[in-house]
């Protein structure tokens, strides 16, 4: 098994090179897009018996090179796949502006911050824009270096260079950590630590009312400031994830344990129709998949097993005696054991930590490594 990690860099290029990079992704999304129908409609989701189907129709329609065939080739593949996973019943089309895929051969990470692309019209050269952590990642021989993805953000783009090496091996573990996900707090562990969501709930709600008076404005300026600010609720959740994220894993290594999280996958699904209206947009912007993903792998690369539990009854169920009951949750805050040879009284939060924790029956023994 190997650990898989995104290091996103900047690039800056000439007017030339963007062109060309511009007309390589659209054929590259057009032939990505092809191959994904006739691989739907042949019902074939094996790359290497795809690849006689599409190979020569790809570089005579589009005029890809060998290699950037084959990476069109592999994206389609990849969201066949997916589609089926899910279950959905149609084709996965890639509008013209989606990325680029790189293997090893197609593009090179040169000296000087240098990289080279291949393109339509051959290979381009780019500077990457590196930071302390960036540099640092990219020059750190433990990993190896994959392929990339070329992702243009508006007039901006950014080279995802993905890096491998094995899974270390696990510690020596003594026992589990209980984490409970939430919105009022957004994580609580089975000893009573909490990291708290009003912060969260606070910003969003700021920023929520603020594009509201933009967007009914409507003035030019209004909507030069809606674009400013797009995505910078989305680089705060990031960073609220990866912080606590941190402290659960450095908790985990410090206290010899493994961490046990809710399997919370169709969670909005599931609770749909029990969600009040005026909470619909609060609940559908929980960013717990996230959270999950970044502890993940911060655990995956430190040998901590990250466990992923049912969640079923770990809200109602009493850790001290296991009496299972609605009533048991007064509410949202508090838990009252409705046993009368038990009640037991807790923070409703951290009851449900330590079900998680010693209770729950285990869903996923290792959540797999996953692609950042």
């Amino acid at each position: 098994m190997e650990m898989i990690r995104t290091i996103c860099c900047k690039l800056t290029l000439d007017a030339t090179a963007d062109a060309h990079l511009r007309a390589t992704q659209v054929a590259f999304n057009m032939a990505a897009t092809w191959c994904a129908a006739v691989g739907w409609q042949l019902g074939i989701a094996n790359k290497i018996t795809l690849h006689d189907h599409v190979y020569y129709p790809i570089r005579a329609q589009f005029a890809l090179g060998a290699q950037l065939t084959c990476c069109a080739r592999d994206k389609a593949v990849e969201a066949i796949k997916t589609v089926r996973q899910h279950g959905d019943t149609s084709c996965p089309p890639f509008g013209p502006t989606s990325s680029i895929r790189y293997d090893a051969r197609s593009y090179s990470l040169l000296a000087s911050d240098q990289v080279s692309l291949n393109t339509l019209h051959g290979r381009v050269r780019a500077t990457l824009i590196l930071g302390d952590f960036q540099r640092q990642a990219l020059a750190d021989s433990a990993w190896a270096i994959g392929g990339a993805e070329l992702i243009r953000r508006d007039a901006t783009w950014y080279l995802h260079v993905t890096q491998n090496q094995p899974v270390p091996v696990h510690r020596p573990i003594r026992s589990s950590i209980g984490c409970d996900l939430g919105i009022v707090n957004l994580c609580t562990t089975d000893d009573g630590t909490q990291f708290s969501g009003a912060t969260v709930k606070r910003i969003r709600e700021k920023r929520f009312r603020h594009r509201q008076r933009l967007q009914k404005r409507g003035t030019r300026n209004a909507k030069r400031r809606l674009k400013k600010n797009s995505r910078k609720e989305q680089r705060f959740q990031k960073d609220i994830n990866h912080c606590m994220s941190k402290t659960l894993v450095k908790k985990a290594v410090v206290e010899q344990k493994a961490l046990r999280l809710e399997d919370l996958t169709h969670i909005r699904q599931r609770t749909e129709a029990t969600v009040r209206r005026s909470q619909r947009r609060q609940h559908s912007s929980w960013a717990f998949r996230q959270l999950r993903d970044y502890i993940t792998y911060k655990a995956q690369q430190v040998g901590i097993p990250v466990i992923l539990v049912n969640p079923r009854d770990t809200s109602r169920r009493c850790f001290v005696c296991g009496h299972i009951d609605n009533a048991n949750r007064k509410t949202q805050a508090a838990f009252h054991c409705q046993n009368p040879s038990c009640g037991h009284i807790a923070a409703a939060d951290v009851n449900a930590a330590k079900n998680i924790a010693f209770w729950a029956e285990v869903s996923q023994p290792i959540a797999s490594p996953l692609r950042r």
